[in-house]
């Protein structure tokens, strides 16, 4: 924003913090609620034809199944772009620009949660809290005003654990499986909006004055008849804008972006893994964590490959390695603290 006096400058910083802290507190909130995406699809996924089951919810339940990708999808860069786009994380900018919401997860899940709700006694206390919860906090106001955030002066974002681990509801006593089912769908769109508020919570203005927007999302991925939720995180770092003489600016050089990719997902037989990866100027730097030594072992021999397809595809490969365990935690990550010693 422009400064127009040191009242002016302190106003907008001081609105700027407002936002944040409100993200801030809303995805505390959003977390305490937030249930695993592959509980509900699998469930879904061995939903019983009965009397309870309309043809309305069956519909749901199948535009919801269907828009699963599967490996295959996104193992090519248009299928990749497309998932990204239908995993809910982009549904309010979808609704401001008023763009065509079909695919997208999480207006599948909304639409999912109307119609249990419809199915089910409006006598049932746990339908009615569920509901009212569920779709007032679905597009809260705040969050589409925070749309505008990314990029622009912000407090410092505060550690945001990456990637969210699994929470599973368990069924309650006298509950009906509609009702679970709803619990379930409740808990699925709080976890796609967790992910949507870390996003906000980590996008704004780095300590040295670089502009860092932050993309965090989860994909279901299918998997033959597995649901293998896979998360991603992108980061772009990129120096901010200078002001520049008029007979200056057409020599001025492109900005600068460092992108940071994390992905994190579980899938049998190979067990957990995390991928954290850096590009710069066509400069590719990667770390991959293997929880279990025989997917790690299996990684460490196949490097040499994947850093020649990596070399085919046009990029200049640093450094490629695998370890057994879990990625450091904390606001540098062994990778990033490479980066910075390399370039510094």
């Amino acid at each position: 924003p422009q400064v127009q006096d040191a009242q002016t400058d302190k106003s907008v910083l001081l609105i700027r913090g407002q936002e944040h802290l409100a993200v801030t507190e809303q995805l505390v909130s959003q977390q305490s609620r937030q249930g695993s995406l592959d509980s509900l699809l699998k469930q879904l996924q061995n939903l019983p034809a009965s009397t309870q089951t309309s043809s309305e919810l069956r519909t749901a339940v199948d535009r919801l199944l269907a828009g699963l990708p599967d490996i295959q999808q996104l193992s090519s860069a248009k299928g990749l772009a497309q998932a990204l786009a239908s995993s809910g994380a982009f549904l309010e900018s979808k609704l401001l620009g008023g763009q065509n919401l079909a695919p997208d997860i999480k207006g599948d899940l909304l639409k999912l949660i109307g119609q249990l709700s419809s199915g089910l006694p409006a006598s049932t206390q746990l339908s009615a809290i569920i509901a009212a919860n569920t779709l007032a906090q679905a597009m809260p106001s705040f969050v589409r005003n925070a749309l505008g955030m990314l990029g622009q002066v912000s407090a410092k974002p505060s550690p945001t654990g990456f990637p969210l681990p699994e929470r599973l509801l368990q069924s309650a006593d006298g509950e009906d499986d509609l009702e679970h089912l709803l619990r379930l769908a409740a808990a699925a769109v709080s976890r796609l909006q967790s992910h949507q508020l870390s996003s906000l919570e980590q996008s704004g203005v780095t300590p040295d004055g670089r502009l860092m927007s932050t993309w965090q999302l989860e994909i279901p991925m299918r998997n033959l008849q597995d649901i293998v939720p896979l998360q991603v995180k992108f980061q772009r770092e990129e120096a901010p804008e200078r002001e520049q003489p008029k007979e200056r600016q057409e020599e001025r050089p492109a900005k600068q972006q460092l992108w940071r990719i994390e992905l994190a997902f579980a899938m049998e037989p190979l067990g957990p893994l995390q991928v954290q990866a850096q590009l710069i100027q066509g400069s590719l730097s990667s770390q991959l964590w293997a929880e279990r030594a025989y997917t790690a072992s299996l990684i460490e021999s196949n490097l040499a490959a994947l850093r020649q397809r990596m070399l085919a595809a046009g990029l200049n490969v640093g450094d490629l390695d695998c370890h057994l365990g879990k990625p450091p935690q904390g606001p540098q990550t062994r990778l990033e603290q490479r980066w910075v010693d390399e370039n510094a």
